[in-house]
Protein backbone atom coordinates (compact mmCIF):
# COMPACT_ATOMS: atom_id res chain seq x y z
CA UNK A 1 0.00 0.00 0.00
CA UNK A 2 1.45 3.38 -1.04
CA UNK A 3 1.24 6.34 1.24
CA UNK A 4 1.32 9.82 -0.26
CA UNK A 5 1.87 12.94 1.82
CA UNK A 6 0.67 16.25 0.51
CA UNK A 7 0.01 19.74 1.70
CA UNK A 8 -3.08 21.78 1.14
CA UNK A 9 -3.00 23.62 -2.16
CA UNK A 10 -3.28 27.04 -0.56
CA UNK A 11 -0.02 26.48 1.44
CA UNK A 12 1.90 25.45 -1.70
CA UNK A 13 0.64 28.51 -3.56
CA UNK A 14 1.77 30.77 -0.75
CA UNK A 15 5.30 29.29 -0.77
CA UNK A 16 5.66 29.69 -4.55
CA UNK A 17 4.44 33.28 -4.64
CA UNK A 18 6.94 34.29 -1.93
CA UNK A 19 10.02 33.19 -3.89
CA UNK A 20 10.26 36.47 -5.80
CA UNK A 21 10.67 38.35 -2.52
CA UNK A 22 13.92 36.50 -1.80
CA UNK A 23 15.35 37.35 -5.22
CA UNK A 24 14.21 40.95 -4.91
CA UNK A 25 15.82 41.38 -1.49
CA UNK A 26 19.10 39.91 -2.72
CA UNK A 27 19.14 42.26 -5.70
CA UNK A 28 18.37 45.25 -3.47
CA UNK A 29 21.21 44.35 -1.12
CA UNK A 30 23.70 44.05 -3.98
CA UNK A 31 22.64 47.40 -5.46
CA UNK A 32 22.96 49.07 -2.06
CA UNK A 33 26.46 47.64 -1.61
CA UNK A 34 27.45 48.81 -5.10
CA UNK A 35 26.25 52.38 -4.57
CA UNK A 36 27.96 52.53 -1.17
CA UNK A 37 31.20 51.42 -2.83
CA UNK A 38 30.87 54.08 -5.52
CA UNK A 39 30.13 56.76 -2.94
CA UNK A 40 33.10 55.79 -0.76
CA UNK A 41 35.34 55.77 -3.87
CA UNK A 42 34.55 59.46 -4.47
CA UNK A 43 35.71 60.28 -0.93
CA UNK A 44 39.12 58.59 -1.34
CA UNK A 45 42.36 60.36 -2.10
CA UNK A 46 44.24 59.59 -5.30
CA UNK A 47 46.64 57.14 -3.65
CA UNK A 48 43.81 55.28 -1.92
CA UNK A 49 41.90 55.03 -5.20
CA UNK A 50 44.97 53.49 -6.85
CA UNK A 51 45.28 50.93 -4.04
CA UNK A 52 41.62 49.99 -4.39
CA UNK A 53 41.94 49.52 -8.15
CA UNK A 54 44.93 47.22 -7.61
CA UNK A 55 42.96 45.23 -5.05
CA UNK A 56 40.03 44.86 -7.46
CA UNK A 57 42.45 43.56 -10.09
CA UNK A 58 43.32 40.65 -7.78
CA UNK A 59 41.53 37.37 -8.33
CA UNK A 60 41.74 34.03 -6.59
CA UNK A 61 42.14 30.79 -8.52
CA UNK A 62 42.46 27.40 -6.83
CA UNK A 63 43.37 29.07 -3.57
CA UNK A 64 46.21 31.07 -5.17
CA UNK A 65 46.03 34.86 -5.38
CA UNK A 66 46.89 36.10 -8.85
CA UNK A 67 46.96 39.73 -9.97
CA UNK A 68 45.53 40.32 -13.38
CA UNK A 69 48.06 41.25 -16.03
CA UNK A 70 48.08 44.87 -17.27
CA UNK A 71 47.00 45.50 -20.87
CA UNK A 72 49.56 44.78 -23.61
CA UNK A 73 49.98 48.49 -24.34
CA UNK A 74 50.82 49.28 -20.71
CA UNK A 75 53.48 46.55 -20.60
CA UNK A 76 55.14 47.81 -23.76
CA UNK A 77 54.97 51.39 -22.48
CA UNK A 78 56.75 50.32 -19.29
CA UNK A 79 59.45 48.61 -21.39
CA UNK A 80 60.00 51.79 -23.41
CA UNK A 81 60.24 53.84 -20.21
CA UNK A 82 62.93 51.48 -18.93
CA UNK A 83 64.85 51.63 -22.20
CA UNK A 84 64.74 55.43 -22.11
CA UNK A 85 66.86 55.40 -18.94
CA UNK A 86 69.84 53.98 -20.88
CA UNK A 87 71.56 56.26 -23.36
CA UNK A 88 73.09 53.82 -25.82
CA UNK A 89 72.42 52.95 -29.46
CA UNK A 90 72.34 49.23 -28.63
CA UNK A 91 69.40 49.58 -26.25
CA UNK A 92 66.28 47.99 -27.75
CA UNK A 93 62.72 46.81 -27.03
CA UNK A 94 61.34 43.63 -28.63
CA UNK A 95 57.81 42.29 -28.25
CA UNK A 96 56.35 38.83 -28.87
CA UNK A 97 53.13 37.10 -27.93
CA UNK A 98 54.69 35.74 -24.73
CA UNK A 99 57.04 38.48 -23.49
CA UNK A 100 58.42 41.99 -23.84
CA UNK A 101 62.21 42.30 -23.86
CA UNK A 102 64.31 45.31 -22.89
CA UNK A 103 67.91 44.94 -24.07
CA UNK A 104 70.58 46.92 -22.21
CA UNK A 105 74.09 47.31 -23.54
CA UNK A 106 76.92 46.30 -21.22
CA UNK A 107 78.72 49.42 -22.46
CA UNK A 108 76.47 51.34 -20.05
CA UNK A 109 75.93 48.83 -17.25
CA UNK A 110 79.34 47.18 -16.75
CA UNK A 111 83.03 47.83 -17.29
CA UNK A 112 84.86 45.42 -19.56
CA UNK A 113 85.28 41.99 -17.97
CA UNK A 114 83.52 43.07 -14.75
CA UNK A 115 80.20 42.18 -13.09
CA UNK A 116 80.01 45.27 -10.87
CA UNK A 117 77.50 47.84 -12.10
CA UNK A 118 78.81 51.21 -13.21
CA UNK A 119 77.47 54.35 -11.52
CA UNK A 120 75.44 55.23 -14.62
CA UNK A 121 74.10 51.69 -14.85
CA UNK A 122 73.12 51.66 -11.19
CA UNK A 123 71.20 54.94 -11.45
CA UNK A 124 69.34 53.80 -14.58
CA UNK A 125 68.49 50.39 -13.12
CA UNK A 126 67.16 51.93 -9.91
CA UNK A 127 64.68 53.88 -12.05
CA UNK A 128 63.90 50.72 -13.99
CA UNK A 129 63.28 48.88 -10.71
CA UNK A 130 60.75 51.49 -9.64
CA UNK A 131 58.85 50.88 -12.89
CA UNK A 132 59.03 47.09 -12.65
CA UNK A 133 57.90 47.09 -9.01
CA UNK A 134 54.47 48.33 -10.11
CA UNK A 135 53.92 45.41 -12.50
CA UNK A 136 52.68 41.92 -11.52
CA UNK A 137 54.50 40.05 -14.30
CA UNK A 138 57.25 37.50 -13.86
CA UNK A 139 60.66 38.84 -14.94
CA UNK A 140 63.59 36.93 -16.41
CA UNK A 141 67.00 38.65 -16.42
CA UNK A 142 69.45 37.21 -18.95
CA UNK A 143 73.17 37.86 -19.27
CA UNK A 144 74.92 37.68 -22.66
CA UNK A 145 78.52 38.19 -23.84
CA UNK A 146 80.42 38.29 -27.11
CA UNK A 147 82.61 35.40 -28.24
CA UNK A 148 85.90 36.77 -26.91
CA UNK A 149 87.04 34.06 -24.45
CA UNK A 150 86.91 35.00 -20.77
CA UNK A 151 89.28 33.13 -18.50
CA UNK A 152 90.16 34.76 -15.20
CA UNK A 153 90.28 33.54 -11.64
CA UNK A 154 86.96 35.27 -10.91
CA UNK A 155 85.25 34.31 -14.20
CA UNK A 156 86.63 31.09 -15.71
CA UNK A 157 84.37 31.42 -18.76
CA UNK A 158 81.87 33.68 -20.53
CA UNK A 159 79.10 31.67 -18.86
CA UNK A 160 80.28 32.71 -15.42
CA UNK A 161 80.58 36.37 -16.42
CA UNK A 162 77.11 36.51 -18.03
CA UNK A 163 75.46 34.87 -15.00
CA UNK A 164 77.28 37.14 -12.54
CA UNK A 165 76.16 40.24 -14.44
CA UNK A 166 72.55 39.07 -14.49
CA UNK A 167 72.75 38.42 -10.75
CA UNK A 168 74.06 41.95 -10.14
CA UNK A 169 71.07 43.37 -12.01
CA UNK A 170 68.61 41.21 -10.08
CA UNK A 171 70.09 42.23 -6.72
CA UNK A 172 69.64 45.90 -7.59
CA UNK A 173 66.06 45.34 -8.81
CA UNK A 174 65.21 43.64 -5.51
CA UNK A 175 66.76 46.54 -3.60
CA UNK A 176 64.59 48.88 -5.71
CA UNK A 177 61.37 47.18 -4.59
CA UNK A 178 60.82 44.32 -7.07
CA UNK A 179 59.44 41.17 -5.43
CA UNK A 180 62.25 38.55 -5.63
CA UNK A 181 59.66 35.81 -6.20
CA UNK A 182 58.98 37.33 -9.62
CA UNK A 183 62.62 37.21 -10.72
CA UNK A 184 64.67 34.58 -12.53
CA UNK A 185 68.35 34.70 -13.52
CA UNK A 186 69.84 33.08 -16.63
CA UNK A 187 73.40 33.25 -18.00
CA UNK A 188 73.86 32.37 -21.69
CA UNK A 189 77.46 33.37 -22.30
CA UNK A 190 78.04 33.88 -26.02
CA UNK A 191 75.49 31.29 -27.22
CA UNK A 192 72.69 33.77 -28.13
CA UNK A 193 74.29 36.55 -30.23
CA UNK A 194 72.09 39.26 -31.75
CA UNK A 195 74.66 40.06 -34.42
CA UNK A 196 77.68 38.26 -35.90
CA UNK A 197 80.78 38.54 -33.74
CA UNK A 198 82.86 39.47 -36.79
CA UNK A 199 83.03 43.23 -36.12
CA UNK A 200 83.57 45.44 -33.06
CA UNK A 201 80.04 46.77 -33.50
CA UNK A 202 78.57 43.27 -33.58
CA UNK A 203 80.46 42.19 -30.46
CA UNK A 204 79.34 45.38 -28.70
CA UNK A 205 75.69 44.61 -29.51
CA UNK A 206 76.07 41.08 -28.16
CA UNK A 207 77.43 42.20 -24.76
CA UNK A 208 74.11 42.90 -23.12
CA UNK A 209 71.57 42.31 -20.36
CA UNK A 210 68.02 41.40 -21.39
CA UNK A 211 65.11 42.05 -19.03
CA UNK A 212 62.15 39.97 -20.17
CA UNK A 213 58.64 40.78 -18.92
CA UNK A 214 56.60 37.59 -19.22
CA UNK A 215 53.05 38.30 -20.37
CA UNK A 216 51.38 35.30 -18.72
CA UNK A 217 50.73 35.03 -14.96
CA UNK A 218 52.34 31.58 -15.07
CA UNK A 219 56.06 31.93 -15.60
CA UNK A 220 57.20 29.75 -18.52
CA UNK A 221 60.23 27.59 -18.00
CA UNK A 222 63.32 29.21 -19.47
CA UNK A 223 65.48 27.20 -21.86
CA UNK A 224 68.11 25.37 -19.85
CA UNK A 225 71.60 26.59 -20.74
CA UNK A 226 74.26 24.02 -21.47
CA UNK A 227 76.54 23.35 -18.53
CA UNK A 228 79.46 25.75 -18.39
CA UNK A 229 82.62 24.18 -19.79
CA UNK A 230 85.51 23.56 -17.46
CA UNK A 231 88.30 26.13 -17.77
CA UNK A 232 91.13 25.04 -20.02
CA UNK A 233 94.28 23.91 -18.20
CA UNK A 234 97.08 26.41 -18.00
CA UNK A 235 99.83 25.83 -20.59
CA UNK A 236 102.95 24.13 -19.31
CA UNK A 237 105.85 26.51 -18.75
Amino acid sequence: MAIKLSRPEHEEDEDITSFWLITYSDMTTLLLAFFLLMFSFTLMTGSHQEELVKALQTVTANGKVIRQEPPREDLEKAAREIAAQFKDKNTFVDTTETEVTVGLSSNVTFASGAAVLTDAGRVALEKAGAILAKLPNAIRVEGHTDDVPMQTEEFPSNWHLSAARAQSVVKLLVASGVDPRRLEVVGYGDTHPRQPNTTPEGRSANRRIEIKLVRSDVRPKAPTPTAAPSPAPAPAP
